[in-house]
């Protein structure tokens, strides 16, 4: 039996597109966390992986550190999927809670090209904004709504919000605060690069994409390591890249209009001054 202890202590619950992979490798590298097997386990959500049942989730952590974690950033879509933030509260009332925030035009133009590179989506610059899979992108991007889901069930205090710019040019300070929060040791992280799946993610032919994270292939998670996931990404990274379109400065004006209401609302909620932002 998997003792119950071996539960999140921390979640990165977003957002996407906003710096979580770089961060789940930096946690993974500290000695004292254990980060999940693999990195979106995406299990608050019932329409993933929740119907897998705990002992499936528990069974993404190894034994043997201090605190345990997970990364992913379905759970700050709280327009897509409903009742994550209740959900958690109710299996982790006491989880510490780490949202990245990117600059919300750059992430909508970031999240487009991860969907048309991942066949997710295939709509022109031009019909964006006002489409499906626009206004997804433009509700994702609001960070003080999908916040505030989490302010319903969870005091300020158990969230750490972090500046993607911070991140990028700092990341050891970046580092050093999170592990302050979390309650564990520092520890030096330099040399560390940016990560991301975005190039490999382009070049994963559509078939392999969708057994990847289907839920008949997520049950024999326990039996993949990190490293071994990690190998068979890029082994398979084999299809031409699918290059995005385009998103021109008249989109991105549109979108920063859009953004704006959330933003400062955000900055107020935050304390933050996200100064590089264009919004």
């Amino acid at each position: 039996m998997i003792p119950t202890r071996l539960l999140p202590g921390l979640i990165v619950v977003g957002a996407m597109r906003a710096g979580t992979t770089t961060l789940y490798h930096h946690l993974s590298n500290h000695p004292e966390i254990g980060m999940s097997r693999m990195k979106e386990t995406d299990f608050f959500v019932p329409k993933m992986n929740f119907p897998l049942g705990m002992s499936w989730y528990q069974s993404q952590f190894d034994p043997g550190y201090s605190i345990y974690g997970e990364a992913s950033p379905s759970y700050a879509m709280c327009h897509l999927w409903r009742g994550v933030p209740a959900r958690i509260h109710g299996v982790l009332p006491n989880v510490r809670l780490i949202f990245l925030a990117r600059d919300p035009v750059d992430r909508f133009v970031s999240h487009y090209q991860h969907a048309w590179n991942t066949g997710t989506a295939r709509v022109q610059p031009a019909d964006l904004i006002d489409s499906q899979v626009g206004q997804n992108m433009l509700e994702t991007s609001r960070y003080a709504r999908q916040i505030n889901a989490y302010l319903e069930h969870f005091p300020r205090e158990q969230l750490f919000i972090i500046d993607f710019d911070q991140l990028s040019r700092d990341p050891q300070a970046v580092m050093d605060g999170v592990v302050d929060f979390v309650g564990v040791s520092r520890c030096e992280i330099a040399g560390i690069p940016t990560r991301n799946d975005a190039a490999s993610n382009a070049r994963l032919p559509g078939f392999v994409q969708r057994a990847w994270r289907s839920r008949g292939l997520r049950r024999f998670d326990r039996y993949i390591s990190r490293s071994a996931r990690d190998r068979a990404r890029n082994l398979l990274s084999v299809a031409p890249n699918r290059g995005a379109p385009e998103v021109g400065a008249e989109l991105r004006a549109e979108v920063s209009e859009r953004l704006a209401p959330d933003a400062h609302a955000f900055r107020a909620l935050s304390g933050l001054p996200f100064d590089d932002w264009q919004v």
